[in-house]
């Protein structure tokens, strides 16, 4: 199974302004009134951004097409989660003396400090506006290169997306309470058809109801094969997305 990033390009830390400016790019039409799409609507959209190869529409259906202020609602989110579980290991490993640590627990002990200084600092004026100096080159590159290696992965797992039909929409797994932030958001599950029979093949992202846009897809789609129990994609993916620390060293 392969795993597909949408909108993933790393963290950059420190880097200067960029003159260049982070404009959204224009709307191309969204199919239904921002206030109103739920979920279901969305993965209607997202379908038909497919089904049109049109990769505009589909970066305008997710965090990416639009400003800063919902990249910063998410990262502040998982940073604080991220926060939490990394002082509470350190915590641990401080427990035992520097003398009687391992080199592998004085290694994480070093990591642990700074992942949670990198934290803190993306929570500073000047990280974010270094990051809004990105957003033209994060955009550019989904068009241009991103894109095209989801649709390659969607064919190469079997699902021609300008000849699949949009089956179930699973929305099951939405909460309102979405990394334990008080977010309406969770993971939606596309499932396929193709003449007449039921695809192995879906698609799985996280969207989030945000206060001015509405729901916007926020994770990284993936690329799943159903099982006959379902597909069972993570709720809290490992990787995230731009602007947020990394989780690991």
């Amino acid at each position: 199974m392969r795993y597909v990033w949408f909108i993933f390009l790393g963290l950059i830390l420190g880097c200067s302004p960029k003159k260049e400016q982070a404009a959204p790019p224009k709307k191309t039409g969204l199919r239904l009134a921002k206030a109103k799409r739920e979920p279901k609507d969305l993965a209607q959209e997202f379908q038909q951004t497919l089904a049109d190869n049109d990769a505009e529409d589909m970066m305008m259906l997710s965090i990416l097409g639009h400003g800063l202020n919902n990249w910063k609602v998410i990262a502040q989110a998982r940073n604080a989660r991220a926060l939490e579980n990394y002082e509470a290991e350190l915590a641990d490993a401080e427990k035992n003396p520097r003398k009687e640590r391992s080199e592998k627990e004085q290694a994480r002990y070093f990591t642990l400090h700074s992942l949670i200084g990198k934290i803190k600092q993306s929570n500073t004026d000047e990280f974010w506006q270094s990051q809004e100096a990105e957003l033209p080159k994060l955009r550019r590159q989904f068009m241009e290169q991103q894109y095209l290696q989801f649709v390659l992965a969607l064919t190469e797992a079997g699902l021609n997306p300008e000849a699949a039909k949009l089956g179930k929409i699973d929305t099951s797994r939405i909460t309102d309470n979405y990394l334990q932030a008080g977010l309406n958001g969770g993971v939606v599950i596309l499932h396929y058809q193709a003449d007449g029979e039921d695809l192995e093949t879906g698609v799985a992202f996280e969207c989030v109801e945000f206060q001015d846009e509405g729901w916007l897809i926020v994770g990284q789609p993936k690329v799943i094969r159903h099982t006959a129990i379902g597909p069972q994609p993570e709720t809290q993916p490992k990787a995230l997305d731009p602007f947020s620390v990394p989780t690991s060293e």
